[in-house]
C-alpha cells in the first residue's frame, strides 16, 4: 500500500514537470522590435518544427532508457539495503520498483525538454531570419 502511494507521487510530479516546455528567448533588437508578435511566433513554430523533422526525437526510447537505468540503480541500492537488512528479495525488489518510477519521472521531464541538437537546430534557424537568441527559459 505505502509503495503504491510513493509511485502515484512520482508520477503526478512528472506529469505536472512534463506540462511546461521550454522555449527560446530572442534578444530584442531592432529587427525583434519592428516586427509583430504574430510574425516572431510563426517563426519560432516553423524553426521548431523543423528542428523535430530534422532530429526526429524517439521519445519513448528515452525514457525506456531512463526506467531502465532507474531500475538498475534502485536494484543496487536494495543490494546494499539488503546487506543491513537480511532480506535481500524484499530490498532488491523494493529498490528496483523505486528505482524504475524514479527513472520514469526523470525520463518524461527530459524528454520533454529540447534536446541539445534540438535547441542548437532552432537557434541556428533563427539566426538565419535575422533573430539573435539568447538562450532558453
Amino acid at each position: 500500500m505505502r509503495t503504491s502511494r510513493v509511485y502515484a507521487v512520482i508520477l503526478s510530479a512528472a506529469v505536472l514537470c512534463g506540462c511546461a516546455a521550454p522555449r527560446v528567448a530572442l534578444y530584442p533588437d531592432e529587427r525583434y522590435k519592428s516586427l509583430p508578435k504574430e510574425t516572431v511566433e510563426k517563426d519560432i513554430a516553423e524553426c521548431d518544427a523543423q528542428a523535430a523533422q530534422y532530429v526526429k526525437a524517439n521519445k519513448a526510447k528515452l525514457v525506456a532508457r531512463k526506467t531502465g537505468a532507474g531500475a538498475f540503480f534502485g536494484a543496487f541500492l536494495g543490494v546494499v539495503f539488503g546487506a543491513f537488512t537480511g532480506d535481500y528479495g524484499r530490498a532488491i525488489s523494493e529498490g528496483a520498483a523505486v528505482g524504475a518510477a524514479a527513472g520514469l519521472a526523470h525520463g518524461a521531464i527530459e524528454a520533454n525538454s529540447p534536446e541539445g541538437v534540438h535547441r542548437r537546430f532552432v537557434e541556428y534557424c533563427l539566426m538565419e531570419k535575422g533573430y539573435k537568441p539568447m538562450g532558453w527559459k
